[in-house]
């Protein structure tokens, strides 16, 4: 087969695709057929090459190319339905094996390329994001999310510093939110959350991740990634330690804590 382009080429693998994920109109499958009796036999890196072109023409364009192990995974599952010994030349039955092969291939091409632009497509929350979206949810009935201020002693990483706690038990999920806490140098020293669980022994608070505060100022959302489950939460503290935290903390500087309201027994 030449390697020219040919537009009635290209036209048989958009029919093909059509029928494949949309279905034909009549005057489309008689095309088709037309189509079909005019190509008998494809050859197979030409028909990879057309499949992957028409495919990525069906998605809007992307800043980034599909990663290399996602086009080599769809042809891989593609390759199986491609005939790999040669029947009588010009048989219905080689005919017939061409087609399918081209119908699966094209199938495979557009649903692994539309199943990669999805996940494109639809971002992952960030910290600031997901927070939010847990203060809007305390409102709801039986929801334990709660909301805490920061208070600032007298270490001076905390002059000026404010924000709060936001923590769900029920999901072990919550965030911190800082403004003003300094600066810090990840090679000298991190700043690391303690969570006080009221059904632990407060000597050993459950470790809640080490995290940086770059500089600029503004707000700085943090995820909270505790170590242990919290069952009950009474207490939010944060120390200064050396760089990756320390497993038990002699809270020599403690900037800031958020302390929950006592609550009445019942």
């Amino acid at each position: 087969m030449s390697n020219m382009h040919d537009p009635s080429r290209d036209r048989l693998l958009e029919l093909l695709a059509d029928r494949t994920v949309f279905g034909l109109t009549e005057g489309e499958a008689a095309e088709l057929e037309r189509l079909l009796f005019a190509f008998p036999d494809v050859d197979r890196e030409e028909l990879e090459r057309l499949a992957a072109d028409l495919a990525m023409s069906s998605v809007p364009a992307s800043p980034e190319p599909m990663p290399a192990e996602i086009q080599a995974r769809i042809l891989a599952d593609a390759a199986k339905y491609i005939p790999s010994q040669p029947t009588p030349t010009g048989s219905r039955s080689r005919k017939t094996r061409t087609v399918l092969g081209w119908a699966a291939l094209v199938a495979s091409v557009l649903l692994a390329v539309g199943a990669w632009w999805s996940m494109r497509a639809i971002p992952t929350p960030g910290p600031a994001e997901r927070r939010q979206q847990l203060l809007a949810s305390v409102a709801q009935p039986g929801s334990d999310v709660i909301q805490v201020e920061w208070t600032a002693t007298n270490d001076p990483a905390a002059n000026g510093a404010s924000g709060d706690v936001v923590w769900s038990t029920t999901t072990q999920e919550g965030y911190m939110r800082f403004r003003g806490l300094a600066a810090n140098t990840s090679a000298r020293e991190q700043y690391q959350l303690w969570v006080f669980d009221a059904a632990r022994d407060e000597r050993y608070p459950v470790d809640g991740g080490v995290f940086d505060i770059p500089p600029g100022g503004g707000d700085v959302i943090i995820p909270i990634q505790t170590k242990l489950g919290v069952t009950r939460p009474v207490l939010f503290a944060i120390t200064v330690e050396r760089p990756g935290g320390t497993v038990v903390s002699t809270r020599e500087r403690l900037p800031l804590v958020a302390k929950l309201p006592q609550q009445n027994p019942g």
